[in-house]
């Protein structure tokens, strides 16, 4: 926690943890900061996975009761520790299995980690730890940016009837965007579309010619990247809309129904005295692209998605111990000779 780690920083905290796992007995191979641990040598293989990287800006530490404030404590540093806590908790003699961790880097930003790791990783089933306050997650919309523009004409402020004002113009497309029929999922819920950044104009006192909006589109199957461009530009045929980033960098939605990685970690919660609970959810997490990559997985760990990336970020303490607890038991009877 005491150690910055904003995404694209993530060195020093990458040699912190790999020293650490290395101490457990894990057997480590690095992809840049990238952390793959490897404890066991045979079937059946599980991935423990979570994120390096924390969003800005940095903030340190404190305990406060039995709360842990700090950047990254609820995203997704306790379910770091969660994780490592319960590598520790293992016994390498046991395995009948293989123990993975993979922590990886860039998952606030491009999810840049995930896509390196993933060709080396291999895996039967997997869970990525992010805030979920301990309820299995086995869906998640999937997330797209779009830069829509409008195009005006400059002129001076004090003849606006001689340009066209950019920014009215863009009020208007607005208006029009937030009227286009979004899909509905069963499971999953209704696509929502947010215009979350504006720029626009060189000075007070001239008309803009250029006005420019960024907007978060969380889709849901069977839409895909293309599929929304395509339904934005028919509905706004006057605007340039392109997508913000290369659309291989955006959250892929997935929805795993039923798996045996979900009833066995329904039954570790529950003998951790907790009442298991599967949800859906609407953040985008790295379990779209395991899925994606064939490797079926839930998201699970401890913490809020409500308190992270906040001005005062925290987790509860005893909820991270229960989701080590919870990860010790799901090891111990999958992996392990000891059931």
């Amino acid at each position: 926690m005491s150690i910055p780690s904003t995404s694209t920083h993530e060195h020093d905290i990458s040699l912190f943890v790999e020293e650490m796992l290395s101490d457990l007995g894990m057997e480590i191979m690095r992809s840049g900061n990238n952390l793959i641990g490897k404890l066991g040598r045979e079937g059946p293989v599980l991935a423990l996975c979570g994120h390096l990287d924390t969003v800005p800006p940095f903030f340190p530490p404190r305990i406060q009761g039995r709360k842990l404030y700090g950047r990254g404590a609820a995203d997704d540093k306790g379910g770091l520790a969660a994780v490592i806590n319960a590598v520790a908790n293992t016994d390498p003699e046991r395995l009948r299995g293989t123990l993975l961790t993979a922590f990886v880097v860039d998952e606030e930003l491009r999810s840049r980690g995930a896509q390196e790791v993933l060709p080396q990783l291999h895996a039967d089933f997997g869970i990525v730890c992010e805030p979920t306050n301990l309820k299995i997650v086995n869906g998640h919309k999937g997330r797209i940016a779009f830069r829509i523009q409008s195009v005006g004409k400059r002129a001076h402020a004090s003849k606006p009837e001689l340009g066209k004002n950019a920014i009215v113009e863009m009020a208007k497309l607005v208006l029009r965007l937030e009227r286009i029929p979004l899909i509905q999922h069963p499971e999953l819920g209704h696509e929502t579309m947010t215009v979350t950044t504006i720029a626009a104009g060189d000075a007070v006192n001239i008309v803009p010619d250029f006005c420019s909006i960024d907007v978060d589109y969380r889709y849901v199957p069977p839409d895909d990247a293309s599929n929304v461009l395509a339904r934005l530009r028919a509905n706004l045929p006057e605007a340039r809309i392109e997508f913000a980033d290369d659309p291989k960098n955006f959250t892929r939605p997935f929805y795993l129904p039923a798996h045996k990685i979900i009833t066995w970690l329904s039954e570790s919660i529950n003998r951790s005295g907790i009442e298991p609970q599967t949800v859906t959810m609407d953040a985008g997490t790295d379990a779209s692209r395991f899925n994606e990559a064939g490797i079926p997985t839930v998201v699970f760990g401890p913490g809020g998605i409500a308190q992270a990336h906040t001005s005062d970020e925290w987790i509860a303490l005893r909820e991270v111990e229960r989701a080590s607890v919870v990860f010790q038991d799901l090891i111990k009877r999958v992996l392990t000779t000891q059931r």
